[in-house]
């Protein structure tokens, strides 16, 4: 194998290793945004004054999934 196609090769791999996390941190934030709509908005529409004790857990939840999501993103590779 010359050196032009192990180049073509690597660059190949790295936006194979891209684009499978880029998936990765699409799935966690979508999970994030699901997991505080369903366990903040929702119980605080439905009843704002007893709402805020359990929404409290899911905001974190939510926001723990959002950080897991772009911490997934420093892992991408040069594609150079």
């Amino acid at each position: 194998m010359d050196e032009a196609a192990r180049t073509k090769a690597r660059k190949l791999a790295a936006k194979r290793a891209n684009e499978r996390l880029k998936l990765l941190a699409s799935f966690f934030n979508a999970l994030a945004l699901g997991v505080i709509g369903a366990g903040v908005i929702i119980p605080t529409v439905a009843d704002l004054s007893n709402a805020w004790p359990k929404s409290l857990v899911w905001l974190v939840t939510g926001l723990v999934l959002h950080g897991a999501g772009q911490g997934a993103l420093t892992f991408l590779r040069s594609e150079d």
